[in-house]
């Protein structure tokens, strides 16, 4: 058992990157947590707008984070090297992104909230 780094931070989706780092959306935080089993800690990366509603997490095969940020009605890309977001807003209100999934060069999460799925493609 691990614990999240804060307490009531809300863990719900996990993935791992190619160096066996595990990434967690943190629904109650509004970041990004990585844990890295190797020394067993944590390190939290705050949405760029977001202080809740992290819902899922998505890591492509570049290594960069891919979450729903629920509050900002986006999906964010995090980049570890650089520890930046780019942000992709839904160009509809009340996307409620939620799943993410993704397959070389590109990163879908299913927009619950207009019943549709939406694309980011490299």
């Amino acid at each position: 058992m691990v614990d999240p780094p804060k307490p009531g931070s809300g863990p719900r989706r996990i993935w791992s990157d190619s160096k066996g780092a595990l990434w967690v959306s943190l629904w109650r935080a509004g970041g990004l947590g990585r844990y890295d089993p190797a020394t067993k800690s944590w390190k939290v990366y705050p949405m760029p707008k977001s202080t809740t509603g992290t819902y899922s997490v998505y890591v492509d095969d570049k290594d960069r984070v891919w979450a729903t940020d629920w509050p900002a009605n986006a999906i964010q890309r995090f980049d570890p090297t650089t520890e930046t977001y780019e942000t992709f807003v839904s160009d509809k209100k009340g996307a409620n992104m939620r799943q993410m999934l993704g397959r070389p060069g590109e990163a879908w999460a299913a927009e619950s909230g207009t019943n549709r799925l939406t694309v980011v493609r490299d």
